[in-house]
């Protein structure tokens, strides 16, 4: 009985997950072998496959497939361009953005300095920025950083001025009594307090930094996986567009999840956060 359990509990965590992606796989196939899509431009699932093997790691799978020399083994130098401009631009709005949400949170003053400056700003789209970024820092990876930073740094503010402003008062007020200082009540029970908003705020901003920093590789890079999603478009390699695009995805869910695992930890206590 018990290794039927432990059975069915595999197949509902191995199995389930893969059931929609299967169909999904076997439908695009279909479609894209009987020309169904696009005026037949649009390729099955098995030519994506090969083109990012191709892209990966330079295999020329010849079968139905034409590889292309200009992408064949150059993912992870385009890959790591990626990361390295998302990084960058991720620390720094995050940083920014913790740093200011704490000051909103914790004090009537600096949340009438910071938090209406900051509110008429946020609905202004990161598209709205890029004629600014692109006058500002040219071609390269300096719009893409500046851009990026933008748009992680309005979640994670949002949720550290939530979750500061919701901690619990009695905490505060019971560490007052103590003789704590401001510093050290915001540093050890105001902070703690807000770590569930932050890391969801986080989490996030992960995913919108991956979006940014493609709309920044498209218009003002030479390097990037938005930029190879875009110049492959261009050459009409929809097969690389598509490989691209699956890149992109598996990169946003491996850092969400890395949000998760840095701060489960930390985080191991409070019943109420995604991160167990």
């Amino acid at each position: 009985m018990a290794t039927e359990l432990r059975t069915a509990g595999l197949a509902r965590k191995v199995v389930l997950p893969l059931v929609v992606p299967l169909i999904v796989i076997a439908i695009w196939e279909y479609v894209g072998r009987q020309r169904l899509l696009a005026d037949g431009l649009f390729p099955p699932a098995s030519s994506c496959l090969a083109a990012l093997l191709d892209w990966l790691f330079g295999w020329r799978i010849t079968d139905g497939f034409t590889p292309s020399s200009v992408y064949s083994g150059t993912w992870l130098a385009h890959m790591g361009a990626s990361v390295f401009r998302i990084l960058l631009g991720y620390g720094i709005g995050s940083a920014l953005a913790i740093g200011l949400g704490l000051l909103s949170g914790a004090s009537a003053t600096g949340r009438r300095l910071v938090d209406p400056t900051v509110s008429a700003i946020r609905p202004i789209s990161v598209t709205g920025w890029i004629p600014l970024a692109l006058l500002l820092f040219g071609i390269g990876d300096s719009p893409a950083v500046f851009l990026t930073a933008l748009a992680t740094f309005f979640p994670v503010y949002v949720n550290t001025l939530s979750g500061v402003r919701l901690a619990d008062g009695n905490l505060v007020r019971a560490a007052a009594m103590l003789g704590a200082s401001k510093r050290r009540i915001l540093v050890r029970v105001t902070l703690p307090a807000a770590a569930p908003n932050i890391v969801t705020g986080l989490r996030v901003a992960s995913g919108i930094a991956w979006t940014t920093v493609v709309v920044a590789e498209i218009l003002g890079a030479k390097s990037g996986l938005g930029y190879v999603l875009i110049d492959s478009y261009n050459q009409f390699r929809l097969d690389y567009v598509i490989a691209a695009m699956v890149s992109l995805g598996a990169c946003g869910f491996l850092t969400d999840r890395l949000v998760q695992w840095v701060f489960a930890e930390s985080l191991r206590w409070s019943r109420g956060t995604d991160s167990q």
